[in-house]
């Protein structure tokens, strides 16, 4: 047999929306964009790094020697 299922209505759900606008603010929202903006430099500085690196591996395996 198949169990009864009932509909969810905003008063069933309004105790959750209220406790997460509870916890949400402009200082929440702006801890998150600062920490994403500062993962996105440092993932760009990461990128640059790997690509020098390997531009200087690949030179040296070309020329024979290291140089910076």
């Amino acid at each position: 047999m198949l169990a009864e299922s009932t509909a969810i209505t905003w008063s069933d759900l309004s105790s959750v929306v209220t406790a997460i606008t509870g916890q949400i603010s402009v200082t929440t929202i702006i801890a998150v964009i600062a920490g994403a903006v500062g993962v996105a430099i440092g993932m760009v500085f990461m990128w640059w790094g790997v690509r020098k690196a390997a531009k200087v591996i690949m030179a040296a395996a070309r020329r024979g020697k290291l140089s910076v």
